[in-house]
């Protein structure tokens, strides 16, 4: 039986969202690959058209799109567009990375390992858990459940060491460091771009989120302090999804 699992923020968000859904209406799930937005889209047919011979059309929009049909469930991975096309629809998520949602890492786990019958056991000491908490995971809640339900799928947690040094050194120590371990680190399965990405995505944060908090939160300083335009800034804020 498909259930939306977690006590964070993001799951109960997920819930009241798939509980106030109205059968007619037209949604939008925007999010990472791998957040779960075709599950999501799946649960809302499920409850609203599982007697109905009609059932919505799921479509990935790469545009605004034009709105000649009610009832469609339309998905993205475009923040931007997301932002844009939910001022047009009113039933609008966008579905948190996993990476965001550590209070439901735990459950998810036991979840995966009880679904998939496998043998667990590995990740039940709190040294093998409290790897599951620390890892990056960039490809979101599909790769938890390969990492623990595969015989081997410790062997896909190549960023185990990663927020550690991203909290201990500077930008300019981390680039410093040989390529060719970071290499090694990496592993074979790892997509370089996905890290390079992530890891500059962190790096901007971090520094966004600290001008900020010297400007006393105000956008207008912070930009003039970092020398970009307000609405520059403003989208980066929105990307990051600093608060």
């Amino acid at each position: 039986m498909k259930k939306i699992i977690g006590q964070s923020l993001s799951a109960k968000t997920m819930r009241k969202f798939l509980r106030d859904a109205k059968e007619g209406s037209s949604f939008l799930i925007g999010g990472e690959p791998g957040t779960g937005k075709r599950f999501l889209a799946g649960m809302l047919v499920d409850k609203l058209y599982k007697k109905s011979n009609k059932k919505p059309p799921m479509v990935k929009i790469k545009d605004v799109p034009r709105f000649s049909e009610e009832g469609s469930i339309f998905i993205t991975e475009d923040r931007d567009l997301f932002d844009a096309v939910s001022l047009l629809i009113k039933d609008s998520i966008w579905l948190l990375p996993l990476r965001e949602r550590e209070a439901d890492i735990v459950e998810l786990t036991e979840c995966f390992i009880q679904e998939t019958g496998v043998d667990g056991e590995r990740w039940y000491s709190q040294k093998s858990m409290k790897l599951l908490l620390d890892y990056w995971w960039p490809f979101n809640i599909a790769e938890l459940k390969r990492v623990v339900t595969l015989e081997e799928g410790y062997k896909l947690l190549p960023y185990a060491n990663m927020k550690k040094i991203l909290g201990n050194y500077s930008a300019t120590e981390i680039v410093s460091i040989k390529i060719e371990s970071f290499w090694d680190e990496l592993g074979e399965n790892v997509n370089p771009g996905k890290f390079y990405h992530l890891f500059l995505d962190s790096i901007e944060r971090a520094f966004i989120k600290s001008a900020l908090k010297q400007c006393g939160g105000s956008i207008t300083k912070t930009a003039q302090l970092l020398n970009v335009h307000r609405n520059t800034l403003t989208k980066k804020i929105k990307k990051l999804r600093i608060k």
